[in-house]
């Protein structure tokens, strides 16, 4: 693609922000600085915590999440490294194609998200889950591969 192309996508993608983007941002920032959020009152951190109400809320949600990525991992992706979203299949090193970088330098081949969601199961306080997950770690996973592990890539997760 010419330069200009890539100019007319810059173009027509900044339009898209301003027209329906920042105009959401600019209304949500509004709400909050009022104390209000979709009918439900929030507060500033810098003025007071969140109502336990809320916080509760949040929590939940996130946790709900957490399991939603989680257990669509064990369903569809375990053992590879993570799960592709657009096929629900695992995916993992590129053992045919060493030279494809996008892959083989985010993935080890062993099974990254898993050993990613430890901590995170641990902190949920769901022991029983974080065992049979470390279960699934000692009997699926070997680091006697040769295999280049990026530690920027694993420790961003």
């Amino acid at each position: 693609m010419q330069s200009w192309g890539w100019l007319w996508i810059i173009v027509v993608g900044m339009n898209i922000l301003s027209r329906f983007l920042f105009p959401q941002l600019m209304l949500l920032f509004t709400q909050i600085q009022e104390g209000w959020v979709n009918n439900t009152p929030v507060s500033p951190l810098v003025h007071r915590p969140f109502p336990e109400e809320l916080r509760l809320t949040f929590r939940e949600r996130a946790r709900q999440m957490f399991y939603i990525a989680y257990d669509s991992y064990i369903r569809y992706a375990f053992p590879m490294d993570e799960l592709n979203p657009v096929n629900c299949s695992g995916r993992g090193r590129d053992w045919n194609n060493p030279d494809n970088i996008n892959i083989n330098d985010a993935l080890g081949d062993y099974s990254l998200t898993l050993i990613d969601a430890l901590d995170s199961l641990a902190v949920m306080g769901n022991c029983s889950e974080f065992q049979r997950a470390v279960k699934l770690v000692t009997e699926h996973v070997s680091f006697e591969k040769c295999s280049t592990v990026q530690v920027f890539e694993a420790n961003i997760r």
